[in-house]
């Protein structure tokens, strides 16, 4: 047939010989051919059969003898040509072949466990490999699963029972590498699988096997030890091959890059390097490029990035070395090419993960401290200013609590946006966490006085900005910045130092009233680091019950004791009496003026409860002095009422004095916090009157008893003017708003009678007696 002939390659040629044929069957094949054409009963035989151009290929005839009336009239058949089909078969009976090899000798164990409901777990079967792997044998663990468990690292434990836990829930195969016990100089690692199948009674039926990987791991820790000393053989593993004539123009570039970069066929022949126009190379780095070329020097790892039609980029890497002609005659460069986008993009991550805030895209501390140690370094060298400006956002923790975390956020960035235009390209901005934020700004002069009046300038530009709305969603939302500046110069302070004075003018910033900026002081490094003593000492005594009240007395104009004013004391085992100019204002700062305020109130009641049972004392009044912190505490009534209630004292007795400052801000809440208190019989005095800001629309709705004016103005009533002044006003102003009045520091009889004169009627100084514990008290 024609099928035959050209399956053959016997071209027209219709009459061929059986002999022929025969001929051409391999002679390794001949005999089932033979005994075929002999028997001529149908049966299939296969063999290799060369063709008439010498090609070999697999044959699978089929022949029969026809007769008819027992007389034979033909012989027929068919070939058919199956040399794809022996050589697929050849490639599985391969694969089988290798597979059974390895299996048959693969180390390890196989199971089978049942995991029911309740938790229980029962192997069903495992090989006899696990005594050799665990040293338990497999009888054993039929018996008692929890034996496996007892082998294995109690970390890897947690991590096969979570595994198992979650592969169960959604059947699912679960696989798991873990340690066994260490008996010997090297953790025993395993590899672990199975699959589900569900059993009866809600069960789950899991088999698996388990292979000993050890020598796996301890390659794999030799190979990462080692990965430096074979570094250089991988460098210049290809993924492109590229050819130069002696001019530096392309050759031949590999189609693999050609087609990577959607270059037209050619697209680089005839072209140099440079001319190609590949991307982030500088002109310096090119003429570098161009001289290793030209001094014929192998080169490696020369990185180019190039745009893709689709405006994506490839970053590539390319390796290369001369190659002389017979003559030894110079005839280019060849070499490879590595597409190296991957790690350029998986390094930009790790700098942005390690070097920028996430949130904002912003330097993060780590970067700022890099920069902020160049800028020191750049200081020197040309001996120019610096400064770095500490910016705390004021009540951020409120709008984040009352918005959301997802409205602080945005308003972190735009915090960041304004921060960044308000500086120049030279200059940084950081964000160190949550809602703090650094400026550094550089190269402000050798003259220091000209430095801070830059630094000024661009902290108020930042505070006119950050003054500005910002609108979150639909909403806008006021912000203002806290402040601290410090300047920097050479290298006369180390980082820390100069971070640590910027954020220590910062909180100075915040203590004059936020919303505003603050150079750094050098007594303020002096300052904090007492009050850090003073702190952890404040601490201590208070635990030591080394605090005592003392008692000044409050007289009339007959000189008779009303009241006494309650004075703490600090009895320091060492340093002995402390004045509560020192650590009042730490105890202010770090809020340990809350327990020292409750026990101050708490040794007054007592005291008022004891002197009610005396009649020489029944008729005293304590005054008690009351920080604003302590006062706008919201428990502050609550404990105070629980106090009065515990102790037994008249409240008609306990007299308050609050200071000027607290009014101004929350006034509605003070208002409504003295009246509770007034309403059983608290009274209040206005401390240091005329010291602080009274507005008289603010003095008239106060529930106030008396007025204290303060002693800087009484030491000099008799010989400043302007001092006797306010001391008449104060009195008037009083008597209008039908206040009582006590004039505190009076310590001449001079002083005494002036104030008289003028109306007042309650006096307190050591004219009448200095503050002393109550046994020393003289009523």
């Amino acid at each position: 047939s024609a099928g035959y002939a050209e399956m053959t390659r016997i071209g027209e040629q219709r009459l061929v010989p059986v002999g022929e044929h025969v001929q051409s069957v391999l002679r390794e094949d001949w005999l089932p051919v033979k005994e075929a054409l002999k028997a001529l009963d149908g049966r299939v035989v296969e063999y290799r059969f060369r063709c008439a151009d010498g090609t070999v290929m697999w044959m699978r005839s089929r022949m029969h003898r026809q007769i008819t009336n027992g007389v034979h009239t033909a012989d027929f058949g068919v070939v058919q040509e199956i040399t794809g089909e022996r050589q697929a078969l050849q490639a599985v009976n391969d694969q089988l072949s290798f597979i059974q090899r390895i299996t048959a000798r693969a180390p390890g164990l196989v199971y089978e466990y049942e995991i029911w409901p309740d938790g229980r777990v029962q192997f069903h079967f495992v090989s006899d490999g696990v005594e050799s792997m665990l040293g338990i044998s497999a009888h054993a663990l039929r018996t008692n699963a929890r034996l496996l468990f007892d082998q294995i690292d109690p970390d890897d434990v947690k991590q096969l029972q979570a595994l198992s836990d979650a592969a169960s829930r959604t059947m699912s195969p679960w696989q798991c590498e873990f340690r066994a016990r260490d008996t010997g100089a090297h953790a025993r690692w395993f590899m672990a699988h199975a699959v589900p199948q569900a059993g009866a009674d809600g069960s789950i039926l899991w088999c698996g096997s388990m292979t000993d990987i050890s020598s796996q791991k301890h390659a794999q820790a030799k190979l990462t030890e080692s990965e430096a000393r074979f570094r250089s053989l991988t460098e210049l593993s290809s993924d492109w091959y590229w050819q130069q004539d002696k001019d530096f123009r392309f050759v031949h570039v590999d189609p693999h890059y050609q087609s990577s970069v959607a270059l037209p066929p050619g697209g680089l022949t005839g072209l140099t390097r440079w001319e190609v126009g590949y991307l982030g190379v500088t002109e310096q780095q090119w003429e570098a490029h161009r001289a290793t070329l030209q001094a014929r020097e192998v080169f490696h790892d020369f990185e180019l990035q190039r745009m893709r039609p689709d405006g994506s980029f490839i970053w590539i890497s390319v390796s290369g070395a001369p190659f002389y002609d017979s003559a030894g005659e110079f005839a280019g460069y060849r070499g490879t090419g590595r597409n190296i986008s991957a790690r350029k993009q998986a390094e930009a991550d790790i700098e942005r993960l390690a070097f920028y805030d996430p949130l904002t895209g912003l330097p993060n501390r780590r970067l700022l401290l890099d920069r902020l140690r160049h800028a020191l370094e750049a200081s020197a060298r040309h001996s120019s200013h610096g400064a770095l400006l500490f910016i705390d956002l004021d009540n951020f923790k409120e709008l984040n609590d009352t918005l959301g975390h997802h409205q602080g956020d945005a308003l972190l960035k735009q915090v960041a946006e304004r921060l960044l235009a308000c500086v120049r390209g030279i200059d940084s901005v950081a964000r160190l966490g949550g809602d703090e934020f650094v400026v550094m700004l550089e190269d402000l002069g050798s003259s220091i006085d000209e430095a801070g009046a830059q630094a000024e300038l661009v902290g108020k530009k930042i505070l006119q900005s950050l003054n500005q709305e910002f609108f979150l969603g639909d909403q806008p939302q006021h912000s203002t910045p806290s402040i601290g500046i410090t300047l920097f110069f050479e290298r006369q302070h180390d980082l820390d130092e100069v971070l640590k004075r910027a954020d220590l003018a910062m909180y100075q910033s915040k203590a004059a009233g936020r919303n505003t900026l603050r150079f750094f002081d050098p007594q303020m490094q002096a300052a904090a680091n007492a009050r850090v003593t003073v702190e952890a000492e404040l601490r201590l005594g208070m635990q030591r019950k080394e605090f005592v009240l003392y008692y000044q007395p409050v007289v009339d104009h007959l000189s008779v004791t009303r009241g006494v004013e309650a004075l703490i004391r600090w009895q320091h085992p060492e340093r002995g009496m402390v004045s509560p100019a020192e650590f009042i204002p730490v105890a202010e700062q770090t809020g340990l003026i809350l327990p020292l305020g409750l026990w101050v109130m708490e040794a007054a009641c007592q005291q008022l409860e004891r002197w009610s049972h005396q009649p020489q004392t029944q008729k005293l009044s304590i005054a008690v002095n009351v920080s604003a912190r302590q006062f706008r505490h919201p428990d502050f009534a609550e404990q105070l009422l629980n106090l009065l209630r515990v102790t037994g004292a008249n409240p008609y007795r306990l007299k308050l004095e609050l200071t000027e400052s607290m009014l101004l801000s929350d006034f509605e809440e003070v208002i409504a916090r003295m009246t509770e208190l007034r309403s059983i019989g608290v009274g209040f005095a206005l401390d240091d009157f005329g010291t602080g800001y009274s507005s008289l629309s603010y003095l008239k709705q106060l529930p106030l008893d008396q007025l204290k004016i303060d002693q800087s103005f009484v030491r000099d009533v008799l010989t400043d003017p302007n001092d006797g002044a306010i001391a008449k006003t104060i009195l008037n102003l009083a008597a209008s708003l039908d206040l009582n009045v006590v004039a505190e520091g009076v310590e001449t009889v001079g002083q005494r009678d002036f104030l008289l004169a003028c109306g007042c009627r309650a006096f307190q100084g050591y004219l009448f007696g200095r503050p002393v514990p109550v046994d020393q008290l003289v009523l």
